[in-house]
């Protein structure tokens, strides 16, 4: 386990924050950490920048998310990584699409690669990493388009030719499922699911058998389409399963 002092903490909305931290870490976009602080549980964070100084970007959801919200300029915090595999690079016209903090993960991409940037959200208050010209989508029309990401999306997606997607696993999904398989683009995934040791040996983020932080995060969607499993149910913090509301295939 390395340890790194934490350089700024930035709050982007009432609930999301960007911890900027002192290390020389050598990662790759859409790889991620493994982060400790003491008295709490080890949780995957995903790289938002991976130039040095390096950055993660978080929602707090628990007392682990809520405790390294609290750091400040000069705490020390615990990681292990990167790991998982990286975004492929891509050629011609990209489009990213994000929802939820799936936009932390993509951001060291899009801070590499030029393109079309769709971002949802539920409203303008959950918004965040916003960049200039991003296609805005929420739930409740506060901000650009009303509805979901998939359905701004879905028009334009045959413009492209590399999609790069991270998000909830129902909105993946209902993205999936409304290109149907004659989009011509390459189209990859981070997919999120619980993660408990990072390495492969815990099984709790697996699908069909397949390890999520050791085979991915990242999957091309063939390699999704496949996963029988996906947006049907997953596994909690104890190994049960527990269904997708409307979970089906």
């Amino acid at each position: 386990m390395e340890h790194s002092r934490v350089i700024e903490i930035t709050r982007q909305n009432k609930d999301v924050f960007t911890l900027r931290f002192d290390s020389s870490i050598k990662a790759k976009p859409g790889q991620f950490l493994m982060l400790w602080v003491p008295g709490g549980k080890e949780v995957p964070m995903s790289l938002s920048d991976t130039s040095n100084p390096a950055a993660i970007t978080f929602r707090t959801f628990g007392e682990t998310t809520r405790a390294i919200s609290l750091l400040k300029a000069g705490d020390r915090f615990y990681y292990r990584g990167p790991y998982g595999n990286s975004y492929p690079v891509p050629s011609g016209k990209v489009a990213y699409i994000a929802g939820g903090t799936g936009l932390a993960s993509l951001n060291a991409m899009i801070m590499k690669y030029a393109g079309d940037v769709f971002v949802g959200a539920r409203t303008k208050e959950d918004l965040f990493l916003l960049g200039d010209g991003y296609n805005v989508a929420t739930d409740d029309g506060s901000a650009g388009f009303k509805g979901t990401v998939v359905d701004l999306f879905i028009p334009n997606a045959w413009k492209y030719d590399y999609v790069y997607v991270c998000g909830p696993e129902q909105m993946v999904k209902a993205l999936i499922d409304k290109l149907g398989k004659d989009i011509k683009a390459r189209i990859y995934i981070s997919l999120e699911r619980l993660m408990k040791c990072g390495i492969g040996i815990c099984d709790s983020c697996s699908i069909n058998g397949i390890r999520v932080c050791r085979d991915g995060t990242i999957f091309n969607i063939d390699q999704v389409r496949n996963m029988s499993e996906f947006g049907v149910f997953k596994r909690n913090e104890s190994g049960k399963i527990e269904f997708f509301v409307n979970g089906k295939r």
